[in-house]
Formats: C-alpha cells, structure tokens, sequence
C-alpha cells in the first residue's frame, strides 16, 4: 500500500483538518511542513472566524459586520497568547517530548478546525437574521454555535494528543489531564477577552461603537437575555434621531415602521 503524500497545500490541509485528522496528527508529530501547517492554521482562523464575525454582526449594520469579522480571529490569537505559554511550559515539565512549534500548530490546528465549524454555521445564523429573529435570540444562538465549535476543537485536540502523541511515545497519559483542565482555562480566559473586546452582535438602536461600556459580567449578560427572550421582548426602539439616516439593513425596517406606528 502507497504511503500518503505529505499536506502540501491549502486544500490538503482543510481536508486532513476535516476527515483524516490522525494523517495531521502524525505529520506534526514527524515534524513535517510545519511551517506551511502554521501558515494554513492563521488563514484559516482569519478567515473562516472572520466570516462568521461578519455575518453575525451584520445584524447592527455594515460597520458592526466589519468591526465583529476584525475581532473574532483577534480574539482567538489573543486567547491563544495568553494561555499558550503556560501549557507548553507544564506540557514540558510532565515529559512531552514535543517541541514549541509543534505544540503551537497542534494548538492553532484546533483552532482553525473550530473556525471551519464557525464558518459552516454560518447559514444558519443567517437564516435567522433575515427572517428578523430578535436581538436576544440572535445574541444566544452566537453564543451556543461559538460554544459547540470551541467545545469540538478542543475535543480534537484532545483526541489527537491521545491517539497519535501517545502512542509514538512522545506524550505521556498524565499529560492529557492537564490539557482538559488547560482547555477549561482557555474557554474562561476567552469569555472574559470576549467581555472585553463586545459588542459583536450590536445594538441596531444605537450608534456603533467598536467597544461597549457595558456594566455587569457575561454570565449576567446571558440570564438577562434568556429572560428577555422567554418573555417575548424585542430590544426597545429608539426614538427618531439621526440615527435614522445611518445605514441600515433590510430588517431594520420592520422595527424602524412598527415603532414609528405607536407614535402619536
């Protein structure tokens, strides 16, 4: 039987990503093309999170679509910076014999996979935005997509440090223990960059702003939208103002016209 060609391009890379993760795995563990994996992992995240961002903030407007698709993918790097020293460091220390690029292509691997989940999403996300679904059910289905897809790249990640690495040797079993608790940290450290860098969603009724001066935590945030959602409500109109005259998508209108219409 023909050994397999090592990933040499781009489609190589997303289809070994998708459906033949252990061949991705191996070559990392082999130290094979690790730069053009590296090279892959960032245009992949750049683009594929960016594209969710951008449909997803789509729903405030064309400056909020652009402002969501910068920051998603700048999350992800700037989580992974935070967390990634850290875990090489302990990864070391408890024997794993892989070197720092390869523990950072694992990493941005998972990553990248997460995106590509993202970014397949993507349909239904739209679905909803131009079917009008209001401010707090868009808000929550974000949510639970972002969570499903980070919840699966850090399962393959995993999967591939027990299935590969430990079997060539080069990744001791007590090692994956700290990788589950490393991932816990990772999503906590995310949620709060996530805080930080909001809105990604927008507020249509208000004027776009790159950063939010919200109050409160996002563990808050998420109870008071499922309140508002199981309660029927809509985010409140704004009144008539020069907010009227910035752009605004399809959608806009049905709450622009039915608030206009309680007007005396």
């Amino acid at each position: 039987m023909a050994a397999k060609q090592p990933i040499a391009s781009y489609s190589d890379f997303l289809k070994a990503l998708l459906s033949d993760r252990e061949r991705f795995f191996e070559e990392v563990v082999d130290g094979v093309a690790l730069r053009h994996k590296l090279r892959s992992a960032v245009v992949t995240i750049v683009a594929f999170a960016g594209f969710f961002g951008f449909v997803a903030g789509a729903y405030s407007g064309p400056a909020q679509a652009v402002s969501a698709g910068v920051k998603l993918p700048f999350l992800f790097f700037a989580t992974f910076i935070v967390c990634f020293p850290a875990f090489y460091v302990v990864q070391v220390l408890v024997g794993s014999r892989l070197r720092l690029l390869q523990v950072v292509v694992l990493v941005l691997g998972a990553l990248a996979l997460t995106s590509v989940l993202l970014a397949a999403f993507v349909p239904i996300t739209a679905f909803f935005l131009v079917t009008g679904a209001n401010y707090y059910f868009q808000h929550l289905l974000n949510i639970v997509i972002a969570g499903v897809a980070g919840l699966f790249g850090m399962y393959a990640l995993h999967d591939g440090l027990s299935v590969v690495c430990e079997k060539r040797g080069v990744y001791p079993r007590k090692a994956l223990t700290i990788m589950r608790a490393w991932a816990l940290l990772f999503a906590f450290v995310g949620i709060q960059l996530a805080w930080t860098l909001r809105p990604f969603l927008g507020d249509r009724n208000q004027p776009f702003q790159v950063f939010g001066r919200y109050q409160g935590n996002f563990y808050a945030a998420i109870i008071y939208a499922m309140n508002k959602l199981l309660q029927g409500d809509e985010k409140p109109a704004a009144p008539r103002s020069r907010l009227d005259a910035m752009p605004r998508f399809p959608i806009d209108t049905v709450a622009d016209t039915t608030g206009r219409r309680r007007q005396p």
